[in-house]
Formats: structure tokens, sequence, C-alpha cells
């Protein structure tokens, strides 16, 4: 019995495990910057696109970067390069988006 209690709670443990680590979305550098991207990045020093679940944002420095949903639960948190960053979010929603001292709102 008690090694079928202890099978279980591994079992268990290993399937929470195996949640947290697929649910946290990371920050995947798609490209460097260039001079066309730093022209195109207007008078902000980024830029972001949503499209399908997928965040793009553009840097042209190193900053800070912070997702959050709706509730403020922290969803992603990393202090990226400049260049093209892509973020996959696997739920739909509102969230907000934290680029250095600068807040807005993404819907997906």
């Amino acid at each position: 019995m008690l090694r079928h209690i202890a099978r279980l709670t591994a079992v268990v443990m290993f399937a929470a495990l195996a949640f947290m680590t697929a649910a946290t979305p990371a920050w995947e550098k798609v490209a460097n910057v260039t001079p066309e991207t730093v022209e195109s990045v207007k008078a902000d020093y980024y830029d972001v696109r949503v499209v399908d679940r997928v965040v793009t944002l553009t840097l042209i420095h190193k900053t800070n970067v912070k997702v959050f949903t709706i509730l403020g639960q922290l969803v992603a948190d990393r202090q990226l390069e400049a260049g093209v960053w892509r973020l996959s979010l696997s739920d739909r929603g509102i969230y907000i988006l934290k680029v250095g001292t600068s807040t807005r709102r993404i819907t997906l």
C-alpha cells in the first residue's frame, strides 16, 4: 500500500512539474537590430505587434520586459538585449506589457 501511494505521489509531482515547465512562456530572439529596424521604431525605443497569440517585440536598447495577466500574475520577466523578440502565449486574453518604464495593454 505504501509503495502504491509513493508511486502515485511521484506521478502527481512529475505531472505538476511538467505542467509548470510547459506553461512558462519564454522570450525567443528572432533577429538582431539593423539600421532599418531602428528607423522603423519611431520615437519610442520599442515596437509591439501581436498576431495569433504571439507577441513580437522590437527593441533598440537593452530593456527590462515584464508581461502580466490582467489579474496581475507575472507571466514573463526578463532583461532583453536589443533585437527582435518573440513570446508565444497559450491563453487568449488581456495582458499588461511593461517595457522599461512604459506600460501598455495587449490583447490576444
